[in-house]
């Protein structure tokens, strides 16, 4: 029994569980225990089950458009590093990088994009402890110094209706954060803290990133559509129930009609 209350204790695992599982039954099982009881046991769990079911499509068509709810817990999209240059862009034995700078376009530092890929480019160049060697002990022995970006056109089925939301075909979308070490800085009491400068003598390294655009609405997409599904086959079979029911019905009222008399039931 002290191993059940402690079980039953232990937040938020098993106590999260029983929260969820109790306000299924109390709220689902409810609403069949009153069609139920007016309607029938079989017909009154098909009505219980279209509504839910209808209820969870409705929801999980919002979690889809918007990404939201269990999109939270399908890959995220992010930047992957793809290979890291040292030295001369152009000379660099990578497909991503032929004909580098042609069809390249040079971004700002400062930039949104920049900003997003930057701590990615540094987890890579910065040696963490106990983790494998990298070029860097700190990100305050590097300056970014320049940034280019390639790709990502969006398009339409056969180059047609190029537009939001029929737009699903993307082009692989590279970025180049490129940093470079800097001088040795020496601090002068009572004077503000130089800029760091890159050391012209060091050769620049390139971190050349691939947008991964991850499956944010793959999760809410399948939940939909197996809901849907669910629903459609639900309705459906109270479609069948409901012709059954208009068919006896007829029936009925043409023995009735005739002057024949019914069976006591």
């Amino acid at each position: 029994m002290r191993g059940i209350v402690a079980a039953l204790g232990w937040a938020p695992e098993v106590r999260g569980a029983l929260y969820v599982i109790i306000a299924v039954l109390t709220l689902c099982g409810s609403c069949y225990m009153l069609l139920a009881t007016n309607m029938g046991a079989r017909l009154g769990f098909l009505l219980a089950a279209a509504g839910l079911l209808g209820w969870l499509t409705t929801l999980g068509g919002v979690w889809w458009g918007y990404g939201k709810g269990i999109a939270q817990l399908a890959p995220q999209p992010g930047w992957k590093t793809e290979v890291i240059v040292t030295g001369d862009l152009a000379a660099a034995r990578s497909s991503a990088l032929a004909g580098f700078p042609n069809g390249w376009a040079k971004l700002d530092p400062t930039s949104k994009e920049v900003a997003d890929a930057v701590p990615v480019a540094e987890g890579d160049l910065v040696q963490a402890p106990g983790g494998p060697a990298r070029p860097f002990k700190s990100s305050s022995e590097f300056v970014l110094v320049e940034a280019y970006e390639k790709g990502g056109e969006r398009s339409g089925p056969f180059g047609l209706l190029n537009v939001r939301p029929f737009n699903v075909f993307h082009e692989a979308r590279y970025l180049i954060v490129q940093v470079q070490k800097v001088l040795p800085v020496t601090t002068v009491p009572g004077q503000p803290v130089a800029k760091p400068t890159p050391d012209p003598s060091a050769p620049p390294l390139s971190v050349v990133l691939l947008r991964d655009l991850g499956a944010k609405r793959l999760y809410p997409a399948v939940f939909t559509i197996s809901c849907g599904i669910l629903f459609g086959l639900v309705c459906y079979q109270l479609h069948v129930r409901d012709q059954e029911a208009a068919a006896r019905r007829l029936a009925e009222s043409s023995d009735t009609g005739s002057g024949r008399l019914q069976p006591v039931r």
